[in-house]
Parts: structure tokens; C-alpha cells; sequence
């Protein structure tokens, strides 16, 4: 009779310790979603530096000293030059790829 309820015990115990929604599940530890004012200006300053893109992709080939001095960087874009860059994610960063000898060998957003 014992042994039965303690199984018994052990059993609700691990049910409640896995109930959604309680501090110890996996859906409580999940972040929030990014909503309100935040979206929006991520997707502008997104759609600035893709306009930009263009621009940017015309001096592929170049060195990076060439480019430096002829790209103009408009207000509202960071722009880096890399030749092994991050994965951190800034919707208002172009990057020029560079390869080993300073040529630029592709731009993207981000």
C-alpha cells in the first residue's frame, strides 16, 4: 500500500515539474517575441540598406582602399569591411566582403 502511494507521489510530482506554462518547461523559458515599436524600424532600416545594395554591389572587384574612397556612405548605414565577419545581425550594416588581398568580392545587408 505504500509503495503505491509513493509511485503514486512520484508520478504527479514529475507531472506537475513538466505542466506547460510552469516555471520548469520549456515554453517558459522560450523569449518573448520582439513586438511594438522595435518591428517596425528593423523592416526601415532593413529596406534602406537593400536599397543601397546596388550601389554597393558596382564596386566589386575594387580594393578596399578604392572603395573607401569613392563610396559614399548615406546617413543611417554602418558600413564594415571584412574578410571573415560575424553573424551578428544589424539591419542597418552593409558589409563588403574582402578577400585575402583586400578585393572586394561581395556586399550584403545585415
Amino acid at each position: 500500500m505504500r509503495l503505491a502511494l509513493v509511485s503514486t507521489a512520484v508520478v504527479a510530482a514529475a507531472f506537475l515539474v513538466a505542466a506547460p506554462g510552469s516555471p520548469g518547461s520549456a515554453s517558459a523559458q522560450q523569449p518573448p517575441r520582439a513586438t511594438g515599436p522595435s518591428q517596425p524600424a528593423f523592416q526601415a532600416a532593413m529596406r534602406h540598406c537593400r536599397r543601397e545594395l546596388p550601389v554597393a554591389r558596382r564596386f566589386i572587384g575594387l580594393p578596399r582602399a578604392t572603395v573607401e574612397a569613392r563610396y559614399r556612405v548615406p546617413r543611417g548605414l554602418i558600413v564594415r569591411y571584412c574578410a571573415i565577419c560575424t553573424r551578428d545581425f544589424r539591419p542597418n550594416r552593409l558589409s563588403f566582403g574582402l578577400d585575402d588581398r583586400g578585393i572586394v568580392r561581395g556586399a550584403s545587408c545585415g
